[in-house]
C-alpha cells in the first residue's frame, strides 16, 4: 500500500464559516460581525490527515485539486486564486486560525525534534507577525515544520518487539520498520491512522486567511478587527520579552555557584523553568484526541499488537497550567531533549544519573536564590513558579543519589500513566522504558 496524505480544501466566506469560528472565537466573531464583509474577504479552509506535513521546510502545503495529495502552495496544479489570496507570508502559513483538533510547529534536526509552541489548539491564532508589520518585521521564514496532530508523540512502554511489530506491519500494510527511537513513533502511528481499517476517524481543520482581510491596517473600523490579532501577539510574546532579564538573573545565580555544572545542566534546568511557567512545553498523557486518534492507536496496540502488562499510554506535548487551580503535572525527559537552546559544550555529557542530579541540585539553588528575594523577584512568575511548583526526580536506579525517586513511584502521583482514554486502568506502571529513566515531574505544590 502506498501512503500519502489526502486532505480537503474548500474557500468559504464569512457567512459560510461564522458559526464554526463564533463557538471557539467568540468575540473574533462578533468583531467580524461588525464589519459585516463581503464575500471579497473570504477563507481557505482545510482539513488535514493525522500527520501531515502541513508546513515543509516552512512552505505552506496544500490539497491538490487534482487527487487531494498536498502539493506546495508554490505547485502549478493549485488554483490561481488560492495562491494569490495566501502567499502573503514568502508561502509559509498565513494568518491562521485553528479550528478543530491540532497542529504542531516544530524544528526538525538529525537526533530529536524541538516543538516550538506545543500544541496549537481550536481557537489559536498565528501567523500574524509578518502582516501586521510588514515593514519592521524581523520575522524570517527559517526552517520549521507543521504537522496535523502532534509530531512530538510516542507510546510510554516499549513497541519494539520485532514479532509483534511485523504483525501489525502485515495486517495494516505498513512500510516503516519498527521504531528504533521514540521519536520514530510518529510515523508507524502516521502510517496506521492512514490504513482503511484504522478504527479512528482523525483530522484537524485550519482556516487561512486571505490578503483582503490585511488591507486595513490604519482603517479606525477596522481596529477592533485588528485587535484580536495584536492581543494574541502580545500574549504570545510575554515570556520573550522578559527573557533577557531571566538569562541575567540566572548568570548571577551561576556566578556564585561553586558546583560549576556543564552547559548541558544549565540549558536544560533554564528550560525546566520555562515549562514550570508554562512558557515552554513538557510532555503529559494523552487523556483525549487532540493530539492524534489517541484512542485508536491505543486500540490497535492493545488488540493486534498485544502490548502486555502495561496500559498502552501515548505521551504528547503539554503546558504546565500553572495560572488553573491545580493543574496536571507535566514531565521532561533527559531521553527525550526537547529543549530549544542548547549552547556550546551542551553536547559534553556525564551518565544520565549524574545529569539528573545536577540539574536537581541546580533547581535547588535557584529556588534558594529566588525566594530570598535577592534579586528583587517577587511578584514575578519566576519567583512563584518555585512557591507553586514541585520538581520531582526519577530513576530506575536511585541507590547513588540522594533526592532521587525511583521510576516505579511515579504513577502514585499521576493516575493518568495507568490508564487508557477508554477508561482501562493497570496496576503495572512501565517502570523500564527509556523515557521514566533520567525524568522530571513538575506538579502543582499540594500545600499551594
Amino acid at each position: 500500500m502506498a501512503h500519502y496524505d489526502k486532505g480537503r480544501l474548500e474557500i468559504v466566506t464569512w457567512q459560510q464559516i461564522r458559526n464554526d469560528v463564533s463557538k471557539i472565537k467568540p468575540d473574533l466573531a462578533q468583531a467580524i460581525d461588525e464589519l459585516n464583509p463581503s464575500s471579497d474577504y473570504f477563507f481557505i479552509k482545510c482539513a488535514y490527515p493525522f500527520g501531515s506535513q502541513v508546513l515543509k521546510n516552512a512552505t505552506l502545503m496544500l490539497p491538490s485539486k487534482k487527487d487531494s495529495r498536498l502539493v506546495p502552495l508554490t505547485d502549478a496544479s493549485v488554483d490561481p486564486k488560492v495562491k494569490q489570496a495566501i502567499s502573503y507570508n514568502l508561502n509559509s502559513n498565513p494568518v491562521s486560525l485553528v479550528l478543530k483538533n491540532s497542529f504542531e510547529i516544530y524544528l526538525p534536526l538529525v537526533d530529536r525534534t524541538i516543538p516550538l509552541n506545543g500544541l496549537m489548539l481550536p481557537g489559536t491564532l498565528f501567523g500574524t507577525f509578518r502582516v501586521l508589520h510588514p515593514a519592521g518585521s524581523y520575522q524570517p521564514k527559517f526552517l520549521w515544520n507543521m504537522t496535523a496532530g502532534a509530531r512530538s508523540i510516542f507510546m510510554l512502554p516499549k513497541i519494539t518487539e520485532a514479532k509483534k511489530h511485523m504483525k501489525i506491519k502485515r495486517q495494516f500494510d505498513l512500510s516503516v520498520e519498527k521504531p528504533a527511537s521514540l521519536m520514530s513513533h510518529w510515523q508507524v502511528f502516521k502510517e496506521l491512522s492512514q490504513h482503511p481499517s484504522f478504527p479512528q476517524p482523525w483530522e484537524a481543520e485550519i482556516l487561512f486567511f486571505s490578503n483582503k482581510w490585511f488591507e486595513h491596517l490604519d482603517d479606525k473600523a477596522w481596529a477592533n478587527f485588528y485587535y484580536h490579532f495584536y492581543r494574541s501577539i502580545w500574549g504570545g510574546t510575554e515570556f520573550l520579552r522578559n527573557q533577557p532579564i531571566w538569562n541575567l538573573i540566572s548568570s548571577l545565580i551561576l556566578q556564585d555557584y561553586e558546583a560549576k555544572p556543564s552547559a548541558y545542566v544549565c540549558d536544560t534546568t533554564k528550560y525546566l523553568m520555562h515549562v514550570g511557567i508554562g512558557a515552554q512545553p513538557g510532555f503529559s498523557p494523552a487523556v483525549d484526541n487532540l493530539s492524534g486518534p489517541v484512542e485508536g492507536l491505543q486500540k490497535i496496540y492493545r488488540e493486534e499488537y498485544e502490548i502486555r502488562h502495561y496500559p498502552p499510554v501515548i505521551m504528547a506535548p503539554a503546558r504546565f497550567k500553572i495560572k488553573e487551580k491545580k493543574p496536571s503535572p507535566v514531565y521532561y525527559s533527559l531521553q527525550f531533549p526537547t529543549a530549544i537552546e542548547f549552547g556550546k559544550g551542551s553536547r559534553t555529557r556525564t551518565s544520565l544519573i549524574s545529569d539528573l542530579h545536577d540539574i536537581r541540585s541546580l533547581i535547588m539553588r535557584y529556588r534558594t536564590d529566588i525566594l530570598s528575594d535577592k534579586y528583587r523577584t517577587l511578584g514575578t512568575p519566576i519567583h512563584e513558579l518555585f512557591n507553586l511548583v514541585d520538581f520531582d526526580f526519577f530513576h530506575n536506579n536511585v541507590e547513588l543519589h540522594s533526592g532521587m525517586k525511583s521510576s516505579k513511584e511515579m504513577a502514585a502521583g499521576d493516575s493518568r500513566l495507568v490508564s487508557t482514554i477508554d477508561g482501562e486502568k493497570h496496576e503495572v506502571f512501565p517502570d523500564m522504558c527509556s523515557f521514566v529513566k533520567g525524568c522530571i515531574r513538575l506538579s502543582y505544590k499540594k500545600n499551594s
